[in-house]
């Protein structure tokens, strides 16, 4: 009796431990993402901020229990070209404006499906003024990313645009998923 009690408890512990490990571990694609918190983001001596950089995947609570996603910028396009395809119309910004592009990838490390209503998204330019991300349709780099809800394991990838005066530069993209804020530092990219 002892001993199925034992080997009972024993099973049920292995069986938590291995739920607990896949919540946490991603997916293969993502296996060498090497994953930094918000609260302790790694930089180089030249970053003192805490300022993640692109490529950087970055873990993130959500508002509710079980909420866990993982998130990277990993490219950074300007201009962003539209693609042009035969009786679509071309999204394209206000004049005096430009469109640009950051590729962003998500994963669900969490127990519980990800809802993104209330997401938010912008880049900042050395003024320090916010340009929220806008709906457009493809562009030369690939599509948009588009996701309601993320099932615990999901993932999803793709562009958002953004746009901004032409004489703007730009130096931080701002992701607010959640409980926190996380920004990446926006490198030029080669000239336009």
């Amino acid at each position: 009796m002892m001993r199925r009690k034992a080997l009972s408890i024993l099973l049920s512990v292995s069986v938590l431990g291995s739920g607990l490990t896949a919540c946490q571990g991603g997916s293969a694609e993502n296996a060498d993402a090497k994953p930094v918190h918000p609260a302790a983001i790694a930089r180089p001596a030249g970053d003192a901020r805490g300022t993640a950089l692109l490529g950087d995947a970055v873990d993130l609570g959500g508002r509710a229990s079980g909420e866990h996603l993982r998130m990277s910028a990993t490219a950074y396009v300007d201009p962003a070209v539209p693609v042009r395809k035969t009786g679509v119309p071309v999204s394209r910004p206000a004049e005096g404006m430009r469109r640009v592009g950051i590729r962003v990838a998500l994963l669900n490390v969490g127990g519980s499906s990800y809802d993104a209503s209330g997401t938010q998204t912008w880049v900042t330019d050395t003024a320090g003024k916010r340009h929220p991300a806008v709906s457009g349709g493809e562009i030369t780099t690939g599509l948009p990313v588009k996701w309601n809800i993320l099932a615990a394991g999901e993932s999803v990838e793709g562009w958002l645009l953004f746009d901004v005066p032409e004489s703007a530069a730009l130096t931080q993209f701002h992701g607010d998923l959640g409980k926190s804020v996380v920004e990446w530092r926006l490198q030029a990219p080669p000239s336009r």
